[in-house]
């Protein structure tokens, strides 16, 4: 990956010599995060308004001068950061920068598409209250993570019910600044296209600093939390606990450790959970990790009846110690593994690059590769006294059988 500055906006290029495509990627390092609470989903909205037309594109051309060879176009809103990115074939790749930069730079935020794409965003909104794990994985950040962090990326229905095209413009121009710029290129990149950027970049105009971004979140433990959804049939469970940042050591051991956890047929909860006792027919762990703070989650969806028989057998595969050790190489290999995958793949690259910039790290594969090689079973036994061992958040949705779940409390 090399390095260079164009305008004040950095630029991050990963070169793919038998690539015939490349991707790029626009990031704003401005998300629901940095928003005022009063204008919650409003980096969302901004989102969706760039693909109504811009400056020199009408809301059909922008994205056809993409489509029309093959190639992709979309975007989106993270707690951190904002994306807009296209995939093409080396030789479009000229025009799918300027329709990135317009898109990026120039929406036009019109009353009437404003008022049009409102109803668009509500009705993604109603899909996410009615899908229970989306419903079950915010109420869960929103509680251990009370603020700016835990609040819905898209925002709360009294929000996005009251944000103007004046309020998407302000804040557009406010937050929208070439610092907080950052353009990733992977694939078919050449010295060329270096030329087509500055070209492009030349006439962005500096403008000042946005809103700062909060202190980072504090986990705040409660009692079982559960959500009456009578339509549906079986009880989704999720499970969380704090875990350290990205710039702590014990993030290395940390992946290893999730991936023993919760990654792939071959994971303690898939093999413990689902194979053999026929709990579950899905089961995984995820780490969502920023800067300074994390959350490692446990999910799990399944009948009524059968919650207390999981919750006293996760309960003793947490607290089996020996058991995760036991999988130690599983982890440390399996992350290997998925780190390589990721080298062959340009748009792979590109997102993981993305998601180290959206948080402040500018740490390569190959740096991360070769910490993951040097950690020791040592290393793995403190997260896993770390991370594991204590007392877990519990949350469910499902039906009112369920509700038995509010005397599970998890302490491992």
């Amino acid at each position: 990956m090399e390095r260079h500055t164009v305008n004040e906006i950095e630029i991050f290029t990963i070169p793919f010599d038998k690539a015939r495509t490349i991707s790029c990627a626009f990031l704003i390092k401005k998300g629901s995060a940095h928003e005022p609470e009063e204008l919650a989903g409003i980096s969302h909205f901004i989102e969706h308004m760039a693909f109504r037309g811009t400056k020199s594109y009408d809301h059909f051309s922008l994205k056809y001068t993409v489509e029309v060879v093959g190639g992709t176009l979309n975007a989106f809103t993270d707690k951190l950061a904002t994306a807009y990115y296209a995939k093409v074939p080396e030789f479009h790749f000229g025009k799918t920068l300027n329709v990135l930069k317009e898109i990026t730079f120039y929406p036009i935020f019109s009353p009437e598409d404003t008022e049009i794409e409102r109803k668009i965003i509500l009705e993604e909104y109603k899909m996410s209250q009615d899908d229970p794990t989306s419903k079950l994985f915010d109420t869960l950040v929103e509680t251990v993570w009370p603020g700016p962090y835990g609040r819905p990326i898209i925002g709360r229905k009294e929000t996005i019910e009251k944000i103007s095209s004046e309020d998407l413009r302000e804040y557009h121009r406010k937050n929208y600044n070439l610092p907080d710029t950052k353009i990733i290129l992977a694939g078919k990149v050449n010295d060329d296209y270096l030329s087509l950027l500055e070209k492009e970049l030349s006439e962005l105009e500096r403008n000042k600093p946005g809103d700062p971004l909060p202190p980072p979140p504090s986990f705040e433990h409660t009692e079982p939390r559960y959500i009456v959804r009578n339509d549906l049939e079986q009880v989704h469970i999720a499970m969380a606990r704090p875990i350290c940042g990205r710039i702590s050591e014990d993030i290395y051991p940390l992946y290893a450790l999730n991936t023993a956890l919760g990654s792939g047929m071959s994971s303690i909860l898939f093999h413990e959970i689902r194979e053999k006792e026929g709990f579950v027919y899905d089961v995984f762990s995820q780490i969502y990790a920023l800067k300074e703070t994390g959350i490692i989650i446990v999910y799990a969806a399944l009948s009524p009846e059968k919650i207390d028989e999981f919750f006293s057998k996760m309960k003793d595969v947490l607290s089996n110690e020996s058991l995760f050790m036991k999988n130690f190489e599983y982890g440390k290999m399996r992350y290997l593994g998925k780190l390589d995958m990721v080298t062959d793949n340009p748009a792979g690259m590109m997102s993981f690059v993305i998601d180290d910039l959206s948080n402040d790290s500018l740490e390569t594969i190959e740096e991360r590769v070769e910490r993951i090689k040097n950690v020791s079973k040592e290393d793995y036994r403190r997260a896993y006294e770390r991370f594991i061992a204590g007392n877990w958040s519990v949350f469910g949705i499902g039906p009112e059988s369920g509700k038995i779940i509010e005397k599970h409390e998890m302490i491992v």
